[in-house]
């Protein structure tokens, strides 16, 4: 039987994947789960009694709504083919215009088509059962697949890869991953075939209009059940699957497509999966390609070309004598589209339309150098927007060039092969524009507003001229929510206004100017226009509000309440069915972003509210008093989800168990937790960062996670063996206006520092010299921008050495702090753990600075007598900041003990230091890292060779542009010189009298034999 503890963790998926989705209503969630236990509890007496009709009322099922798909252009390009295509207009507005003005003129007068989608508007309690079917029932349907099912897969437990995971957050896989592993390997199978000399075909297809077309009943057909899957459901799991089944069913019967799935609910997803797992079969068993690979209803399928394949044609015929009787032409459509008709999907009422239109079907003939080239032509293109997404937030220099910039990469012409099937301008065009949107994104993160107004503004007015306009909006209408929350979070009012003002006037075009069509819709069965773009109004606006509330400000600033007042104070949607929720002023917005932050729907997660107040910018959080607990959580939730959660409340210093804690949609990642933890490397804080983990995350930490060993060395497990590694050492100026902005706690006045900084990490990023660890100078970067940087060269396995500006805590103190990022593999998959260090004591100057500018006094959160010693793998090194190299203990205790130091400096006596480097490096017997800010320069990289030109390994002073400079040291060489009893005569200098008697035994290796 069902329990309240099984749908409490059911919504809790629920939520993240609904939130998550394209067009999730916020208000509706947070509405849900406000009185969640009586929601739930409601449900719950409805699931086990013995009427299973409920799920057929219509309070239950919800609704459905539209989204934009495409307008069809196809009339206004024949009539250019006609005319000629002489006239070029470089406003698409006018373009727009003069294209429906000459349609109209026509003798024959025709109208663009505006089509859209169908998607589900289902209730909060429909998610819940979907999710709970899935976590009962469907993952025993989703195992049934094979490998060759990439897409839409059911989270599992890394153990034994058969338990569903229940704790975890979102009920599928990331998609990413499979869908690059989908592509890439269908990629190097024809790669490696094509290496081996054989000629192969490669084909690519899809189902047309898949989830409007699939009749969920076959779910329930014994044929299919048992005799396909050989699943033999209890009776509890053929209820659930018979309440989703009906609920799916019914939901359909009320659309106007009379059939489908609905889009958006993530159950679908699992339907749509299982119902072409005789497709896969087939496939695998019936034709033994070289790869197959399905993504949801992509199909990639590479072979041998030993039939010598003339056509397409001969293609599908030879698989059709391989498919008994289950792939064949669509009658009267021969040659024109493909049908899959296994009996589950031919029977009576489940009866399902699965067809594959020919003409959207590609089928590559591939053979000798030519293959090669164009297979490496695709992964060319694939890596190139690889590296894209790769490359760290860029704007263009100058303001003046967003909307160049813009324009490009929403641009219609061009084709490109992502992955052999979409070679179509739209992906590219999407792809495009969502990278730009990133970049903005993280800009509006990582900077307060008035530094980069002016690329924003630019970026808004491109926008409302490049994309609020027909045909484009269609294609890129998924990202307006985003742009809405980026234009409403810097308090850009007027802009934002320009944006409700132009969507207006894109609904009233759309009304007049467009025959509507519904994708999949016969004609005859769509509503009428009037009731389409109602829908459709109600659902972008609703969007639009959301969006607004959602990334509202808590605290205006004086230009942002004259704004709000000038620009948005009299805004209102002008239809009946979005007013009435419209919020009337600007406290309503802020009450309920509050609220909306609470529940972890807010534009920032709610995490931030717990994290160290320099390390995020505090704009965007509601004050503590605002937050909502759960009451009744222990009766929803497991023990180990509220213990964990308890903790962590005690880290953050929250009263109760807030909703956003244990129903969060962005939880804490691990960096964070390791920051929250401050014992977290200890072996007293290692059993409560096993709970929080898995109360968070929804796995287990496992035994290699970093901690200190017995002798006090941090151990991090990397999972790769090197013997030498690349340093990227940097010479990065932060000016003084910069540290005294940081003492003073006043914006930054250096508004190129970011993008300064973004453009030296790309350097690093995109090198084919791979570094190891990246070192910046002592107080290099604002605390808020580490993680970020951090994640992104975790990307590239690039490790993060850098000074942190001052870190103010109470009673006028301050922190100088070094923090490292270092990749690790000892959770099972590759994360990285944040190690923070403090500078002891304050050099000189620095104490007399921070004294008369601020009245500050540095103090360390850490203390230690000795310097710690990390382990990071294979590689063991130790960090002093700056003054602290002069300290001749610090330097003797890590004699013997270490492969290198790391010294981030801002320290303008290079003479003392070159002095101090030089004798560290041989008393030591160690490489030292030395990186000091560009303005002084001398940063290095300093080895005790035996030859004089060889110990500077790297050495750069000057220059008016960031930049970096890689380095090579080989830790094993060092260690094997070392290991002998008697140095050998070379690489390396002889080490230093009594060397011997401290060198740590961990650090021995197996002697190299001096040769003759």
């Amino acid at each position: 039987m069902t329990t309240l503890q099984d749908l409490g963790l059911a919504y809790r998926k629920a939520k993240v994947d609904l939130y998550y989705s394209s067009h999730a209503s916020l208000d509706a969630i947070a509405d849900y789960e406000k009185d969640l236990h009586a929601n739930l509890s409601a449900l719950l007496a409805q699931i086990n009694s013995d009427d299973e009709s409920w799920v057929t009322s219509p309070n239950f099922i919800g609704s459905w709504t539209l989204v934009t798909k495409a307008v069809d252009m196809a009339a206004w390009k024949k009539y250019r083919q006609k005319h000629g295509n002489g006239l070029i207009f470089s406003s698409p507005a006018e373009e727009w215009e003069h294209a429906c003005r000459s349609l109209a003129d026509q003798d024959e007068p025709h109208k663009p088509k505006a089509e859209f989608r169908v998607m589900a508007k289902c209730s909060l309690d429909f998610h819940v059962l979907s999710t709970l079917w899935m976590l009962e029932v469907g993952h025993q349907f989703d195992e049934k697949l094979t490998d060759c099912a990439f897409g839409n897969r059911l989270r599992r437990k890394e153990t034994g890869k058969k338990d569903i995971n229940k704790l975890s957050l979102g009920t599928f896989k990331p998609y990413l991953k499979p869908f690059r592993d989908w592509r890439d390997k269908g990629i190097d199978a024809m790669r490696t075939a094509l290496d081996a000399g054989k000629k192969i075909v490669a084909l690519t297809a899809d189902v047309s209009s898949f989830y409007h077309k699939l009749n969920p009943g076959f779910m329930l057909n014994p044929v299919f059940v048992k005799g396909v899957l050989g699943l033999d459901l209890s009776d509890e799991q053929a209820k659930l699957n018979r309440l989703l089944i009906q609920a799916l069913q019914t939901w359909a019967a009320a659309t106007p497509l009379k059939n489908g799935l609905p889009v958006g609910l993530p159950a679908s997803a699992v339907v749509a999966n299982v119902a072409l797992v005789e497709l896969d079969r087939i496939v695998e068993q019936q034709v033994a390609p070289l790869y197959y690979g399905r993504y949801v209803d992509d199909i990639l399928l590479v072979m041998e070309n030993g039939a010598d394949f003339r056509s397409t044609v001969e293609l599908w015929e030879w698989l059709f004598a391989r498919a008994n009787g289950k792939l064949g032409w669509v009658l009267g459509q021969e040659h024109k589209q493909i049908c899959f008709q296994p009996d589950y999907l031919n029977q009576g009422e489940s009866k399902s339309q699965i067809h594959f239109a020919n003409a959207k079907n590609k089928v590559f003939m591939l053979a000798d150098e030519p293959g090669k080239t164009l297979v490496d032509a695709i992964a060319h293109q694939i890596h190139e927007r690889a590296s894209e997404w790769r490359a760290m937030p860029r704007l263009p220099r100058s303001a003046r060039h967003v909307g160049t910039d813009l324009l490009a990469a929403t641009q219609s012409d061009g084709e490109a092969a992502d992955n052999l099937r979409k070679a179509d301008a739209l992906t590219m065009r999407r792809a495009g524009f969502a990278i730009k949107l990133r970049d903005f994104e993280a800009y509006e993160r990582d900077l307060l507003p008035e530094a980069w107004q002016a690329h924003r503004r630019a970026f808004f007015r491109a926008f409302t001229q490049h994309v609020l306009v027909l045909p484009q909006f269609f294609d890129l209408a998924v990202y307006l929510p985003r742009v809405i929350r980026l234009a409403t979070a810097c308090e850009d009012f007027a802009d934002l206004r320009g944006i409700i003002g132009a969507l207006e006037k894109l609904c009233k075009q759309v009304s007049e100017r467009c025959d509507i069509r519904i994708k999949a819709c016969p004609d005859e069965k769509a509503p009428a226009k009037e009731q389409v773009i109602a829908r459709w109004r109600e659902q972008m606006f609703t969007s639009v509000r959301e969006s607004i509330t959602a990334a509202f400000p808590p605290r205006l600033s004086k230009s942002g309440k004259q704004a709000w007042v000038a620009y948005m104070a009299d805004c209102h949607p002008a239809d009946f069915e979005t007013f009435p929720s419209w919020p009337l002023s600007d406290k309503d917005f802020q009450t309920q972003q509050a609220r909306l932050f609470s529940f972890d729907l807010a534009h920032l997660p709610f995490r931030f509210i717990g994290l160290p107040t320099e390390m995020v910018a505090q704009r965007g959080i509601p004050t503590k008093k605002t937050v909502a607990n759960c009451a009744e959580s222990a009766e929803l939730l497991p023990d180990t989800v509220i213990e964990g959660n308890r903790q962590l409340a005690k880290w953050i210093k929250l009263k109760g168990l807030p909703h956003g804690l244990l129903f969060a949609t962005r939880p804490f990642n691990l960096p964070e937790l390791f920051i929250l933890n401050k014992d977290a490397y200890a072996e007293s804080g290692q059993s409560d960062m096993q709970a929080v983990v898995l109360a968070v995350r929804g796995f287990s930490l496992s035994k290699k996670a970093p901690c200190f060993d017995k002798h006090g060395v941090l151990q991090i497990p990397d999972g790769t063996t090197s013997h030498k590694y690349g340093i990227a050492v940097s010479s990065w100026k932060t000016h003084m206006s910069s540290w005294t902005a940081a003492v003073t706690r006043r914006p930054d006045p250096d508004a190129d520092r970011y993008a300064r900084l973004n453009r030296m990490l790309d350097h690093v990023i995109s090198q084919p010299q791979h570094s190891r660890y990246l070192i910046l100078p002592e107080l290099a970067l604002p605390a808020h921008w580490f993680i970020r940087i951090a994640r992104k060269l975790l990307g590239r396995g690039i490790s993060l050495i850098t000074g942190i500006e001052y870190l103010h805590t109470s009673k006028s103190r301050v922190r100088n702090q070094v923090w490292a990022a270092l990749p690790h593999d000892g959770l099972g998959f590759p994360s990285i753990m944040i190690y923070r260090q403090d500078k002891q004591r304050p050099a000189l100057l620095e104490e007399q600075e921070l004294q008369r500018l601020s009245g500050l006094e540095m103090k360390p959160d850490k203390p230690w007598k000795t310097p710690p010693i990390i382990q990071h793998g294979e590689f063991r090194f130790a960090l002093l900041v700056c003054s602290e190299l002069t300290n001749i203990s610090y330097r003797a205790a890590l004699r013997g003990k270490v492969d290198a130091l790391f010294v981030p400096e801002w320290n303008q006596d290079t003479e003392t230091f070159n002095a101090l480097v030089e004798s560290a490096a041989l008393d030591m017997h160690a490489y030292i890292i030395q990186c000091n800010d560009r303005k002084y320069g001398d940063s290095r990289i300093r080895a005790p060779f035996k030859e004089s030109w060889q110990r500077d390994v790297l050495r750069v002073k000057g220059g008016i542009t960031d930049y970096c400079v890689i380095g090579e040291i080989d830790v094993q060489a060092l260690r094997q010189f070392q290991s002998s009893y008697r140095s050998p005569d070379r690489p390396f200098k002889p080490v230093p009298d009594g060397f011997n008697d401290v060198m740590d035994h961990n650090r021995k290796v197996l002697p190299v034999e001096e040769m003759g």
